[in-house]
């Protein structure tokens, strides 16, 4: 079980001795006495709306006004006074002065030793660096704890509360069941207290929940701007496509909001927009110089611009302003490593922990990306360290759990790799994985002139959530089937996926081929190309392999702009829809077919040696090329023109749905929206049309020849009618037996999943005792489900027939372990293939294994005298 449902432990904690029976009390009791004495939103001060609006410096001078025009509050310490003072430090912490901020506060908690107040300074101590003056703090809010509350609302001292549980270490689901479900459920007005839930859920990784407590807080409070920014994270986080609608929602209230522009600069880094990604800072920097979360992401920027002068100043610049602060390092770190540079990301982390041993975060992303370069052991110590520190932090808890069961795993090692299977599917098909890697090293390593380091770690799963913890430490994600870190492949297996919806042949071959450029470049180019090269690779292996053109990117181009090369980052970075990200991995490996067509793959290879230098990879590819980026540009468009001209030949995109409408689930009805789209009228839906009227009037030469021009307009077009299909029935009802088994070729050769043209082609070659040909199709088939029995039999009797004997052998160990029911007989095949190889004593000594258990085995005893006979 993964994200940390079940993690309860047995210890006495703060939250049960003092906030389990105290704050549920009080929230009752405060709500149903109504003691809401004093909130801060009961005023509506002038200042506080250009706070809200970004305008920081002006709500400064403004309350200054306000202050200094009434100083008799300050002489008696009112309560108006408290309040100026409680803003006064918000809108200095926003503009970077913290001592200030905190000298205001020092007041208001001296005055009202509330958990609000103190709560708030205490994070104000722990922003400068301050860690005892933080922690005494903490302990202020635990000696008060029974004092009566007067400034503050009984809820938001209750959500104060909450906070300083989860500060103190305790168990989130019961801060989460124990203070916030009450608070929620008996104040169902506080929109603070559902964004505090929000809050609570997103540090735990629980996105679903909140994005929905967020949504209500928002909900009861349009300008929440904590909610907001929330909410901008958590959709951020989840690579939810929501993401620019809440961004601009926030932007629009306040356009200077931290939390926002981190994100946006999150977003450009993501995409090695590192110039701007420093542009965008700065803006911020002119307000706040000292917002330590933005100088952490500049930090970032430069390591990716490769200025390591300008990192360590502003490194320096942050652990000056706060020597504990070890996000400084942390982040450029996870920055790094989502740029696949994961050995810099280790460094980085290093230096985090350093800065502060107590970062969990920093120590499981420290050994997350050890795990990835395949230190397992470092890896396990470090998330074991980090586990005990904090026992609720789900990546750690879920990587544990995935590394204990990974080592019950089957390992082989051959050559340069290292391969750990589950048990029940290493015999299966793990000598196949390990045949397939073994061929396209020898084609790779010499192609892309390079010298791997080595081993490398091929890691399959059965179970897709254990595939994505492994990968980056939370389970989900169905799109991906295989992930490449440079030197460890982890993949799903064909059973963790839906039946038949996997070749996994093709999916390990893409992610060696990343193996490949990644190294060759130093893990340093950006995604798309990695993913084009990979395509493209798969393409050239098998033309059935790779991206086709799906019918749904008409849709794409005839409502966007064709993107550049420069563009094609975003694809994968920021995809508006699945579709998007789909286009995005055709679009490269198109790119990539078209630059070696143009300047061979000799220029390909050097373009990638100057990325592996730190060369931008657009310019790396124009100047490897001898062209500029512009000519690149354009040569590339009118390549991508040319090629997607055949969706002219399909229906017009419905102009009256809104893109999101149409392509936000590539899978959604697909059935239906294929039967709509083939209703259309188009040259290719025309002529399939027409293919279908001659069919049912038995005309079938004018069938056959619609369904061919079909094809030609279209070839990509694989559904449940696509024209070779509709060929194949042709063929069957004319009785054409061998043009149907020339169809079944193409669409195998077309159509990576077409599971069932590899049935028919094994059983049309069986019949003909054509063993070659059965055993390509019963390997075809194998390629998409490796455990399918009588496609194993069709390739055990093939390899017989081809007198392949030594690969009969290994077929019929693994029907063994398929078909234990027919054991006994593979197990008699395999001694007759044994006599048939001369291994007289192999063959007898598995005649006498089968007797031992099996003594009245009368074939067996027949054998076995021939044997000693011989």
């Amino acid at each position: 079980m993964f994200l940390g449902k079940d993690l309860l432990l047995s210890q006495k904690h703060f939250l049960c001795t003092i906030c389990g029976a105290f704050i549920v009390l009080q929230i009752f009791l405060s709500i149903a006495q109504g003691q809401a004495l004093f909130s801060q939103s009961s005023q509506s001060e002038y200042y506080r709306e250009l706070y809200l609006q970004g305008e920081y410096q002006k709500a400064l001078d403004l309350l200054n006004q306000e202050m200094e025009a009434r100083p008799e509050l300050a002489a008696v310490k009112a309560f108006r006074y408290i309040l100026w003072l409680s803003d006064r430090a918000n809108i200095l912490f926003e503009l970077g002065r913290i001592d200030e901020a905190v000298s205001d506060l020092e007041i208001a908690v001296d005055l009202h030793p509330e958990p609000a107040f103190i709560l708030r300074l205490a994070r104000l101590h722990q922003y400068r660096g301050r860690m005892d003056d933080y922690k005494a703090m903490l302990e202020l809010a635990i000696q008060n704890s029974r004092i009566r509350w007067s400034f503050h609302s009984y809820e938001e001292n209750i959500l104060a509360w909450a906070q300083i549980a989860e500060l103190r270490g305790e168990n989130p689901k019961q801060i989460y069941s124990s203070i916030f479900k009450n608070l929620m459920e008996h104040a169902p007005n506080f929109s603070d207290g559902f964004c505090g839930a929000g809050d609570l859920a997103y540090r735990r990784g629980a996105y679903d929940l909140a994005d929905q407590h967020y949504r209500k807080a928002i909900e009861l409070n349009s300008v929440n701007l904590n909610a907001l920014a929330g909410l901008v994270e958590t959709y951020w986080q989840s690579n939810d496509p929501r993401l620019e609608e809440a961004l601009q929602q926030l932007l629009q209230i306040n356009p200077r909001h931290f939390r926002a522009k981190a994100v946006q600069a999150e977003l450009l880094l993501d995409r090695g927009e590192a110039n701007q990604a420093l542009e965008l800072l700065e803006e911020s920097f002119a307000v706040n110089p000292n917002h330590l979360r933005l100088r952490s992401l500049q930090a970032a920027a430069y390591f990716l611009l490769d200025d390591p002068e300008s990192l360590e100043q502003t490194l320096q610049r942050v652990l000056d302003f706060n020597p504990h602060f070890s996000d400084a390092c942390h982040v450029p770190g996870r920055i790094a490593s989502r740029h696949y540079r994961f050995r810099e990301g280790i460094e980085f982390q290093r230096k985090a922990l350093e800065i502060n041993p107590d970062d969990v975060n920093a120590r499981v992303q420290y050994g997350l990306d050890l795990l990835r370069i395949g230190e397992d052991e470092k890896g396990r110590r470090e998330l074991e360290t980090a586990f005990a520190a904090d026992p609720y932090n789900v990546t750690a808890f879920n990587l544990l759990n995935l590394l204990d069961e990974l080592f019950t795993f089957d390992r082989v090692q051959q050559g340069i790799f290292s391969l750990r299977t589950p048990q029940e599917e290493a015999l299966v098909w793990s000598d196949e994985a390990l045949a397939l890697l073994d061929e396209a090293y020898a084609v790779y390593s010499e192609k892309y002139d390079i010298v791997l380091e080595t081993p490398i770690h091929i890691q399959i799963f059965n179970d897709h959530d254990d595939f994505m913890v492994r990968s980056i430490g939370l389970p989900g994600a169905v799109e991906f089937m295989g992930i490449c870190f440079g030197q460890l492949i982890t993949m799903d297996s064909p059973t963790a996926r839906t039946h038949l919806s996997m070749n996994w042949k093709s999916v390990l071959w893409h992610e060696f081929v990343h193996v490949i450029t990644l190294q060759k470049t130093n893990n340093r180019m950006p995604r798309w190309i990695s993913e084009g090269i990979s395509v493209y690779e798969e393409k050239q292996k098998s033309p059935a392999w790779g991206q086709k053109l799906n019918p749904r990117y008409k849709q794409l181009i005839d409502l966007e702009e064709m993107p550049g090369i420069t563009e094609l980052e975003s694809y994968f970075v920021t995809p508006k829809t699945p579709s998007h990200l789909m286009f995005g991995y055709y679009l490269s490996s198109e790119f990539v077919d078209f630059y070696i067509a143009q300047f061979g793959s000799g220029a390909l290879s050097s373009a990638l040696d100057k990325m592996g230098k730190g060369e931008d990879a657009a310019a790396a590819l124009a100047e490897s090329g001898r062209i500029s980026l512009n000519q690149l540009n354009q040569a590339f468009r009118e390549f991508i023109n040319d090629r997607l001209s055949l969706l002219q030949n399909l229906p017009p995109v419905q102009k009256s749905q809104s893109l999101l409408q149409q392509i936000s689930d590539p899978e959604k009805n697909q059935d239906q929206e294929n039967a709509a789209w083939l209703a259309s009228s188009s040259p290719f839906t025309d002529a399939m049309k027409e293919g279908d009227l001659a069919m049912r009037k038995k005309r079938w030469e004018d069938a056959e020849r619609h369904y061919e021009n079909a094809f030609r307009l279209f070839p990509d077009y694989t559904g449940a009618h696509a024209p070779l299909r509709q060929l194949t029935t042709l063929y069957e009802q004319t009785k054409r037996r061998n043009k149907l088994a020339e169809t079944l070729w193409r669409r195998v050769n077309w159509d990576s999943l077409d599971f069932e043209a590899g049935q028919r082609l094994i059983s049309y070659h069986q019949e003909e005792e054509d063993w070659d040909s059965t055993a390509k199709a019963a390997q075809f088939a194998l390629s998409i489900d490796p455990f399918h029995l009588p496609s194993r039999q069709a390739l055990f009797e093939a390899y017989k027939g081809l007198n392949q004997l030594q690969q009969a052998l290994r077929e019929s160990e693994k029907l063994m372990a398929l078909d234990s029911s027919r054991k006994i007989d593979y197990q008699l095949e395999r001694i007759q293939i044994l006599l048939r190889l001369d291994d007289l004593q192999r063959a007898k000594t598995e005649t006498l294994l089968l007797l031992e258990k099996h003594p009245h085995l009368w074939k067996a005893q027949e054998m076995l005298l021939k044997m000693v006979e011989s």
